[in-house]
C-alpha cells in the first residue's frame, strides 16, 4: 500500500536579537559622546591660591663697588698673607713674591704638611653645606659657584700653611723663603677676583651688560708663575656701593619722586632700605639703589636679584583667562522679599495672560551685588521690560536698567555659578583679588580657566 503523505516545509521565521540591538544602541551612544568630548572645546579647571604682586618687582641687578685692580712689579711666585674678604690697614703686607717656587716645593713634597685646624674643618663645612641646600637641577650655575668657593676655601688654607712654615723656618734656622713682601699703598678689602667690570659706574652702565649668562669672572690668585705687571689681587677702597637694576616704564614711574626705597635682597632674604637715583638712557629705565652697610656679605657677586617694596598688593591670584563680564539686571533692594512658603530670597513677576488676567509668580533670585540702592540680579532670569511686583504697595518696576559685573565661574559643586571679584592688580596674565568680598571666592576654590566656555548653571563633572 503506497503512503499518501505529503511532507510540507514552512520557513523558519527569525527570531529578533534583543542582545544586539541592545549592544547596537549603547555603541551609537559611547560615539556619539566619544565625537562631541573631543569635538567640543575642553573645560580646564584652575585651583584658586594666595598671591602677591610682589614678584613683578623682583629684578636682577648689577653691584658697582669702588675697586681697584693691583697689579705686580716683578714677576715670581706669589704667597699671599690676607684671606678673601679682609680689610686692611694701609702698609699691611699682602703677599710676596720670589723668583723660584721653594715654598710650593716644600709643600708639594709633604716637607711643609698642610693641617686642617677646626676653623678650617668650618669653613669647608660651611661650603659643603652651601651647595647641598641651594643646589637644583634647573640651575646648574651653583656648582661653578661652589667650584669658586671651595677653591678659595683651599687657597686660604695653603697660604696659612706656607705662612706658619715660614715662621717656624725663620724662628729655628733664621732662613726665610718669603722674600719680597709687599705692603698696600692703602686701606681697603681684599679680594681675588676680576671680572673687567671693575671700572663701570652707573653712568656708563647698558642694557647688554645685564646679560648674566655671558659674565665671566677670573680667579687671581694661582699657583703659577706670575708675569711683571699681572694683576695680583683687588681692593674695594670704599663702604660704600651701589646696586644698578633695570626698570620696566611702569617700575619707572611708579618710583618717581621717591628718595629712597624698601628693598628685598633675595639671595639671603635681607631686608633694608636704600638711598634711590632714577635715570633714562633713551628708552632703557634704570635706578641706582645706594647702600653703606653689608658690602662684605655680597662681596664676591656681580649680580643680585632684589625685590622692590613697594604697591604690593595680596590676595588670591587668578588667571586673566578666568575672568567675564556678566550682564545684570539693577532692581531696587525693596522689591526683594522671601517666599511666601520658603525663606527663598527673590523677586515677584507680574504676568499677564492673553485674557488680561495677572499673576504675581514669586522668582528665586539670587543677589550676585548691591550698592545700596540696587540688587544686581542674573540678566538670563527674566525677559528685557518685564515687570515686577513690590512686595509692600501696589508699585511696579520694569527690568530695563542694567550693569556689569566682573567674576569667574566656581565649579566647586560640579556646575558652573558665576562669583563676582574686586581686582586689585592685574598685568598681562593673571589678577590679584580681594579674597573677603562677600560671598566670593576663597583660597582652594576651583574655577573654570576659561571663563568664556562656561554657561550658567551648567554641569561641569
Amino acid at each position: 500500500m503506497g503512503s499518501n503523505k505529503k511532507i510540507v516545509k514552512f520557513k523558519k521565521r527569525r527570531s529578533i536579537n534583543i542582545g544586539v540591538i541592545v549592544f547596537f544602541i549603547m555603541f551609537v551612544y559611547i560615539a556619539i559622546n566619544v565625537y562631541i568630548y573631543f569635538t567640543k572645546d575642553q573645560l580646564s579647571v584652575y585651583e584658586v591660591h594666595v598671591g602677591t604682586t610682589a614678584v613683578d618687582n623682583r629684578i636682577t641687578g648689577m653691584i658697582l663697588r669702588e675697586e681697584k685692580i693691583i697689579n705686580t712689579d716683578k714677576a715670581g711666585y706669589v704667597t699671599y698673607y690676607q684671606k678673601e674678604g679682609a680689610r686692611i690697614a694701609k702698609k699691611a703686607q699682602v703677599y710676596s713674591i720670589n723668583e723660584n717656587g721653594q715654598m710650593l716645593d716644600m709643600i708639594s713634597s709633604g716637607e711643609a704638611a698642610i693641617s686642617l685646624s677646626e676653623k678650617n674643618n668650618d669653613e669647608i663645612r660651611h661650603d659643603l653645606t652651601n651647595f647641598h641646600n641651594n643646589f637644583t637641577n634647573s640651575d646648574f650655575s651653583y656648582v661653578y659657584k661652589f667650584e669658586e668657593e671651595i677653591q678659595s676655601t683651599v687657597l686660604d688654607i695653603l697660604t696659612s700653611t706656607m705662612i706658619t712654615y715660614e715662621q717656624e723656618t725663620k724662628a729655628e734656622s733664621g732662613s726665610t723663603y718669603l722674600a719680597g713682601a709687599v705692603a698696600s699703598k692703602e686701606s681697603g678689602i681684599i679680594t681675588y677676583y676680576k671680572d673687567n667690570y671693575e671700572t663701570i659706574t652707573a653712568d656708563s652702565v647698558t642694557s647688554d651688560m645685564f646679560q648674566s649668562d655671558k659674565y665671566t669672572k677670573t680667579s687671581l690668585r694661582t699657583t703659577d708663575i706670575l708675569a711683571k705687571n699681572s694683576p695680583v689681587y683687588k681692593l674695594v677702597t670704599s663702604d660704600t656701593w651701589n646696586i644698578v637694576l633695570p626698570l620696566k616704564e611702569d617700575q619707572y614711574t611708579k618710583l618717581t619722586d621717591k628718595k629712597n626705597v624698601s628693598i628685598t635682597i633675595l639671595e639671603d632674604n635681607y631686608e633694608t632700605k636704600a638711598q634711590l637715583t632714577l635715570s633714562k638712557k633713551g628708552e632703557a629705565y634704570y635706578a641706582t639703589l645706594t647702600l653703606d652697610k653689608h658690602l662684605l656679605n655680597y662681596l664676591e657677586e656681580r649680580y643680585i636679584d632684589v625685590e622692590i617694596n613697594f604697591d604690593s598688593v595680596q590676595g588670591l591670584k587668578i588667571p586673566l583667562t578666568a575672568v567675564i563680564d556678566k550682564n545684570f539686571y539693577l532692581v531696587p533692594l525693596d522689591y526683594f522679599t522671601n517666599g511666601g512658603d520658603s525663606n527663598e530670597y527673590g523677586l515677584i513677576k507680574e504676568k499677564y495672560a492673553k485674557n488680561g488676567d495677572i499673576t504675581y509668580p514669586f522668582i528665586k533670585a539670587d543677589i550676585y551685588y548691591d550698592d545700596d540702592t540696587y540688587g544686581y540680579v542674573d540678566s538670563e532670569l527674566f525677559e528685557a521690560g518685564s515687570w515686577l511686583h513690590s512686595p509692600e504697595n501696589a508699585d511696579h518696576y520694569q527690568l530695563t536698567k542694567m550693569n556689569q559685573l566682573t567674576g569667574v565661574y566656581n565649579v566647586n559643586l560640579g556646575y558652573s555659578v558665576f562669583q563676582r571679584i574686586e581686582i586689585l592688580y592685574q598685568n598681562e596674565e593673571y589678577c590679584i583679588v580681594k579674597d573677603d568680598t562677600t560671598s566670593g571666592l576663597s583660597a582652594y576654590d576651583h574655577i573654570a580657566l576659561d571663563g568664556s566656555l562656561v554657561v550658567d548653571e551648567a554641569i561641569i563633572y
